[in-house]
């Protein structure tokens, strides 16, 4: 599996979370944006539809949807799932969101690989063991 980290996550981040992947018996290949397309300041609407052409992707997003913003209804019809962390994180940066994530990061590879269907996961900031996602119908 893919794992694609949009912009409003760090880089550097991902290629961390690349390398420590290899702790985990899922075999993830993970990806920022700036990395596959090129630099900063793709737009959704270029990289999404790339993703969806290539298949075997997930998405982690910290966007800040508006509820019935028309990107939040493309990521939904994309046909993929999607880990969105919800609007608690944009309060946390640095080590604090790091950390955060790694404690999340075992039941988000682990969904990953095992989620048949497009799923949406809202991620919260407040770990629980169970993550609950709502079936995606593109």
């Amino acid at each position: 599996m893919h794992i694609f980290i949009d912009e409003n996550l760090s880089r550097h981040l991902a290629i961390a979370l690349h390398h420590l992947q290899s702790l985990l018996p899922e075999n993830h290949t993970i990806q920022h944006v700036s990395d596959k397309f090129g630099g900063p300041g793709t737009l959704d609407e270029v990289w999404l539809p790339t993703l969806i052409d290539e298949g075997n992707w997930v998405i982690l997003s910290k966007d800040k949807f508006d509820k019935n913003d028309p990107e939040i209804q493309a990521f939904r019809n994309a046909g993929l799932t999607v880990f969105h962390l919800d609007k608690q994180w944009s309060k946390h940066r640095g080590w604090e969101e790091a950390m955060r994530l790694l404690k999340w990061w075992p039941d988000i590879s682990r969904l990953a690989t095992t989620t048949i269907h497009p799923t949406w996961y809202d991620v919260p900031w407040a770990y629980t063991p169970r993550l609950k996602g709502r079936r995606l119908h593109p």
